[in-house]
């Protein structure tokens, strides 16, 4: 029988030309969001968690899937359910059947503290209500399965025509390969937006706040880097979208998006991918090294279309003229989505920094405890060999990630280190 072994990813190094910054908090540890867990029926968790939102913690029900456990790294549709006036949250469970429903046996329903006569908004001077359950409970409910999967793609190759006078704005609707973040289950499609990117850097080896935007970064090495996977264990930040939480890039990402209806009606469509995710019920190993296979195809004919076009007298430079400002860049690099943060003072670079793909995968997990797509994905595979887990090797390469370090696997009870291996 395959055994389970815990997989800690120990990325020393990715400061160096493959990765970005990250950060270290205080020397205090962090708290679980999560005060209490309270098991009240066979498919019914209570959990109390604090809110900064709330300045106080909240109780949250939760009716969970048949089949559900709490170390499972399977995400589950969510369906929130809100009390009315003058009621508590546990009125759904009180009052009504829902927990006897055929039609939720696969759906993790949320049933959340909403306040007396809050109305689920935000009080200019009290509780913030909507701020909790619109921001705050979906960071919290990711350790337990909430949500889908979602995926990144900045898009690239810019369109000749569109992409004459770029603006951050209209930079999705000026690229051939469209970009966004993507529900592949449910097909929901968001167009995205720089500013929502953030770096968690609790358990990254830097002295920095802990969560923050890369405009607002100065990059600072912690003094001492011990490996420490209940504290900093990472060079790399826990890279998340301000809405929609961790995300997976790479060329499984961009063929996902490149699958979906949305964008222009010129901009490149291939649903295969898409139609194989569905079918085969998610990511794998397999389906990463094809959609990486399969996305060659189309940058091959647009290599050609370009070299028919190029124009060695053309114009390829324009020196800068701005003495004073701020700038922001994206592509997408074979590994996935990249992007540059850069600004200038008196016609000097004051702050530069970068996401690379391989921190969006890699990252640590984050202060509430989420983790990353690769670190997700690694939970539950199973070792035929612990002394050599080469399937670990497997799922690692999946990803192509740029680690000019080994991968050391652990084993979870005892702490000795099983193997150290390349994964590239």
């Amino acid at each position: 029988m395959p055994r389970v072994v815990l997989v800690a990813l120990l990325l020393a190094g990715l400061v160096g030309g493959c990765g970005d910054g990250g950060g270290a908090p205080t020397s205090t540890p962090p708290q679980s969001p999560v005060v209490s867990e309270h098991r009240v029926a066979p498919r019914q968790l209570d959990l109390t968690v604090r809110s900064k939102a709330l300045g106080q913690t909240a109780k949250v029900r939760l009716l969970t899937p048949v089949g559900w456990t709490r170390s499972s790294s399977k995400r589950w549709p969510v369906l929130y359910l809100l009390h009315g006036c003058c009621d508590t949250y546990d009125s759904w469970t009180r009052s009504t059947d829902i927990a006897e429903l055929p039609q939720l046996r696969d759906v993790l329903v949320v049933m959340p503290e909403g306040g007396d006569v809050g109305f689920y908004s935000n009080w200019h001077d009290g509780p913030r209500w909507q701020d909790f359950h619109l921001q705050e409970l979906p960071r919290i409910l990711a350790p337990y399965g909430a949500g889908p999967r979602r995926y990144l793609s900045w898009g690239y190759l810019p369109h000749e025509d569109r992409y004459q006078q770029p603006t951050i704005e209209g930079r999705n609707a000026a690229v051939i390969m469209k970009g966004g973040v993507f529900d592949p289950e449910t097909g929901a499609y968001r167009a995205v937006d720089q500013a929502h990117a953030r770096e968690d850097m609790w358990h990254a080896w830097y002295d920095e706040p802990d969560v923050t935007h890369p405009f607002d970064r100065s990059t600072r090495p912690a003094a001492s880097t011990p490996s420490d996977f209940a504290g900093k264990y990472s060079w790399s930040t826990a890279v998340a979208h301000e809405l929609d939480g961790r995300l997976e890039t790479g060329p499984l990402a961009r063929q996902l998006i490149a699958g979906g209806a949305h964008g222009e009606p010129w901009q490149h469509r291939d649903p295969l991918v898409l139609d194989m995710y569905r079918a085969l019920g998610g990511p794998s190993v397999m389906l990463r090294h094809f959609a990486r296979m399969h996305e060659a195809v189309r940058l091959y004919r647009e290599a050609a279309r370009i070299l028919r076009q190029f124009q060695l007298g053309e114009l390829w430079y324009i020196k800068p003229t701005e003495t004073d400002g701020r700038g922001w860049g994206a592509t997408e690099a074979v590994r996935g989505a990249l992007c540059h943060w850069i600004e200038v003072q008196d016609a000097k670079i004051k702050n530069y920094q970068i996401i690379a793909p391989t921190t969006w995968n890699v990252g640590p997990r984050t202060r509430d405890g989420v983790r990353g797509p690769m670190e997700q994905a690694l939970i539950g595979t199973p070792i035929a060999d612990p002394g050599d887990p080469v399937e670990v090797g497997h799922v690692c390469r999946s990803y192509d990630s740029c680690l000019v370090c080994t991968v050391h696997a652990y084993d979870a009870r005892t702490g000795d280190q099983l193997a150290t291996f390349r994964t590239a």
